[in-house]
């Protein structure tokens, strides 16, 4: 049996995932860690705070397969919390390997700095919001805690955490052979040809089906097949609010996004007056209904979830969607008698401005729409430029559609653009959230890249505002973004008029460097989707605030 150091197996297995950098911040409990990853050439991008850490890994996950985050003990590990428990909600696969204290020092008292109550509390917390979790602290046992984590993380899409006591980094192990994936080695069961077979009959028998597809489509590498599904019976297709991008745009089957009675009003009608609906990989949650306002009768409903089956009221459990995806591939292309008719429904009409006047939400979406190319990927943060971003002609499109972190977008952006340098990122940003996280712009201008910045600027929680009342606490400081951009050696412009902002669009194209646009927006200027939105909870917000007076 060969011996290896524990820390280069377990760098080694990461890059065998197709991961070629991490993201991090230095501490005392972690660099061990840090030297052991540069002493096998993987470099770690190191951003400003450890939440930026998290969201920079995940959307990187989210495009690669698997996100590393590199943390310290307590002050670096606990302070991940928001963004890994982001992760775990939207199922993306994002691994935590944090540093910690010598295991000599753990029969002792935790009178140790970075230490909360003892030497488990961070693994207690992190049990919360994670799928796997280990504490590498003895040679005998790493190799198959690291396999194990590692296989959770990458083939569920759920976080997983790894616990790394610094006299361990560089321990010797001896590598077994390893067992085969557990989860990749299952097979199709008879539940599951039985599922397929009702969900094709219920097919076969509408006149006006329409598959919804969802994140797990993406995340589990499902899109291919399900796009042949769809065109073996010429089915039409709209995403959801957080599948948005999980099936092509472009393509002849896209009729848009459902988001409820806040999205299209016209792909709202036809959803909902489908006799059957097929959810390929979403999970009908709050957001992704739409507060609960979709109506999708369950005698029409069809859901296919990572492990789950239900037909109307018939539900098979433990089922594994990608076998149930290639089973209904396979019988729908034997199939030759089933064609369906695919809607024309127009993207909803926005209202035109003259460019001479204040910039509106609707000419940012516009203008986007008119350069966006298979170059690029759009990364949104939440609120408006989120909402925004739903009316977007895009096949990558990131965002905290479900969880709703604020602070997401920016190192967000970095990440999906380090995850694929071929494309450029676009980051659709408000200036609450920027100014939570939006500093990594500093990051990305070390290391060379060049995302667009499109700061939704209007000195407000706007969102928050539109859902209750103008209130003081609403009011955003208006930063000058243009100083502070070329300050750290980007390229701003600012953009008062819907001229202007076309305009700097063009600049931002032309330039290699970070370019951002500090798009000032009127403080009542919303997106469609948000005002039905804000209308919606606002009275519920209303009514609530006025029984608590």
């Amino acid at each position: 049996m060969a011996k290896i150091k524990l820390s280069d197996y377990l760098f080694k297995r990461i890059q065998e995932l197709g991961v070629d950098k991490t993201f991090g911040i230095p501490g005392d409990f972690v660099l061990p860690l840090y030297a052991a990853q540069e002493r096998i050439g993987m470099e770690t991008v190191v951003l400003t705070h450890e939440p930026s850490i998290g969201f920079a890994a995940d959307a990187y996950g989210r495009l690669r397969g698997l996100g590393v985050a590199l943390t310290t003990y307590g002050a670096g590990g606990l302070n991940m919390i928001n963004p890994v428990g982001l992760a775990y909600a939207e199922e993306s696969p994002l691994l935590v390997i944090s540093g910690a204290p010598e295991t000599k020092f753990r029969s002792n008292k935790p009178q140790f700095h970075h230490c909360v109550k003892d030497f488990q509390t961070q693994l207690r917390v992190f049990e919360a919001v994670t799928e796997s979790q280990a504490v590498l602290d003895n040679p005998v046992t790493a190799q198959a805690e690291i396999d194990r984590v590692l296989e959770t993380t990458v083939k569920k899409s759920r976080p997983g955490y790894l616990e790394i006591p610094r006299d361990m980094v560089n321990a010797e192990i001896e590598i077994q052979d390893r067992v085969p994936d557990t989860i990749e080695s299952q097979a199709p069961t008879e539940a599951t040809y039985a599922a397929v077979s009702e969900i094709l009959s219920k097919l076969t028998q509408a006149k006006q089906p329409v598959l919804m597809a969802g994140a797990q489509l993406r995340r589990f590498h499902l899109m291919d097949k399900v796009i042949s599904f769809c065109e073996a019976l010429n089915i039409p297709v709209v995403t959801s609010i957080l599948g948005k991008a999980s099936f092509p745009e472009t393509h002849r089957n896209f009729i848009g996004n459902y988001f409820g009675q806040f999205g299209n009003p016209k792909v709202k009608e036809f959803v909902e007056s489908s006799d059957c609906i097929l959810c390929l990989g979403a999970v009908l949650t709050e957001m992704e209904t739409a507060g609960y306002t979709a109506k999708l009768p369950v005698e029409n409903l069809i859901q296919v979830t990572y492990q789950e089956v239900s037909v109307a009221h018939h539900t098979y459990q433990g089922l594994d969607i990608k076998f149930v995806v290639e089973e209904l591939v396979k019988q729908a292309v034997k199939s030759k008698s089933v064609k369906f008719q695919i809607p024309k429904i127009d993207p909803e009409a926005l209202p035109d401005q003259k460019p001479e006047d204040p910039l509106k939400v609707a000419h940012i979406i516009k203008s986007l729409n008119s350069v966006l190319t298979s170059d690029f990927g759009v990364i949104s943060d939440v609120g408006d430029c989120l909402y925004s971003g739903l009316s977007l002609k895009t096949d990558i499109f990131i965002a905290p559609g479900y969880y709703s972190s604020m602070g997401f977008g920016t190192p967000a952006g970095i990440g999906a653009q380090f995850a694929n340098p071929k494309r450029r990122s676009i980051i659709l940003v408000g200036d609450g959230a920027f100014q939570m996280t939006g500093m990594e712009i500093s990051t990305a201008i070390k290391h060379g890249i060049n995302p667009i910045v499109v700061l939704f600027n209007n000195s407000s929680y706007a969102m928050l505002k539109f859902i209750d009342q103008q209130r003081d606490y609403y009011d955003l400081a208006r930063w000058d973004y243009v100083k502070l951009t070329e300050a750290i050696g980007g390229e701003a412009v600012r953009a008062n008029t819907g001229a202007e902002f076309t305009d700097a669009l063009a600049q931002a194209l032309k330039s290699d460097k970070l370019f951002l646009i500090d798009a000032i927006l009127d403080k009542d200027d919303i997106s469609p989707t948000l005002k039905r939105l804000t209308d919606h909870f606002g009275k519920k917000v209303r009514a609530a605030l006025a029984q608590a007076n």
